[in-house]
């Protein structure tokens, strides 16, 4: 243990100094400010080095939003995508692709998570209305039988990788509630597509392990409010189908990945964070727990989605994300 105790501070210490270039960065797109600054710093990243451009990738340009269609099984499904207005044919991006909550449009997903801000591009895809009514993924027991998104996701992936330069090696998946059940279902069915997946308030339906159980695990961190009434934290029974404790979900996951124990620390008033930084070469784990906290995006722009100001779901979702590059996790 005191090895570890070791080689965890040493980790810290060495992802620190690399720490205050991506806090300016994301201090200048708005994420974060004043003593905003302070809880950034307390969540490890590093800046990515830039990547080799693209040639014939002029399709899409700096700073612009669109709209695009595709057909998959011949289901029409559409997405919103978002380009950086730093974005350059002659240096790769991030792609995040970002999946919004059962009953949301993507449009005010986007509005509300703040993930257009991050520098990168984000593609934000509509759900298909399931049998209940609302827009949903097929990770839960109420989506649209028609709904395969994975194939969706894989050729949304493709078609952006044809119109714009992004960098293969850091492709990212966010989602919230049911957006973040289908992120854990993306995981297993596309092993190698993401280099790290986030998901707030996630309802991890049977549904969403389906075929997880021999997939190569993926780097994630989770955030969850204690008192979320929807996707308890507990666990619960809903739609006929068991929603587990997010403890056993965090222990089953890092048991999958063969994490050594995890550390704890306190990030801001009423959140924690747990770390499992020592995990399967090249992974690691993060969960975000916020004490009282309900079924809402934290750190949201929107009046009706701000829970709290103490922290920002999209400020640690990138800082997370900055993580995941070869040689920064022991192990990898």
């Amino acid at each position: 243990m005191q090895r570890i105790a070791w080689f965890h501070h040493i980790l810290l210490l060495v992802l620190s100094r690399r720490l205050a270039l991506s806090a300016g960065v994301l201090a200048t797109v708005g994420l974060v400010g004043g003593s905003a600054v302070q809880q950034v710093l307390a969540a490890p990243q590093v800046v990515a080095s830039p990547a080799a451009g693209c040639v014939g990738s002029a399709h899409l340009s700096a700073g612009s939003s669109s709209t695009r269609t595709l057909e998959v099984n011949g289901v029409s499904r559409t997405f919103h995508i978002h380009v950086p207005s730093g974005y350059s044919p002659a240096a790769a991006e991030p792609l995040i692709i970002a999946f919004h909550g059962r009953g949301e449009q993507a449009k005010s997903f986007e509005h509300y998570s703040q993930l257009s801000r991050l520098p990168a591009i984000v593609a934000y895809p509509e759900g298909l209305r399931s049998a209940t009514g609302p827009k949903s993924w097929e990770s839960a027991p109420y989506a649209n039988p028609a709904a395969d998104d994975v194939a969706f996701t894989r050729a949304m992936i493709r078609q952006i990788r044809s119109q714009a330069c992004v960098d293969g090696s850091r492709i990212f998946a966010v989602g919230r509630s049911n957006g973040g059940g289908l992120v854990n279902l993306l995981a297993c069915q596309l092993p190698g597509q993401f280099a790290a997946v986030a998901m707030v308030s996630a309802a991890f339906y049977p549904q969403s392990e389906r075929g997880c159980g021999q997939a190569r695990p993926v780097s994630r961190i989770e955030f969850h409010g204690t008192h979320d009434a929807i996707v308890p934290y507990g666990g619960e029974v809903k739609f006929g189908s068991q929603l587990p404790a997010i403890p056993a979900w965090l222990d089953e996951w890092a048991a999958r990945s063969h994490c050594r124990p995890p550390t704890e620390r306190k990030i801001a008033d009423g959140a924690t964070r747990i770390d499992w930084f020592f995990c399967q070469p090249g992974t690691m784990m993060s969960h975000i727990r916020i004490d009282g906290g309900t079924h809402r995006w934290p750190g949201s722009s929107g009046a009706l989605w701000r829970p709290s100001n103490h922290i920002n779901a999209a400020a640690l979702i990138w800082q997370f994300f900055q993580l995941q590059r070869p040689g920064l996790i022991f192990g990898s």
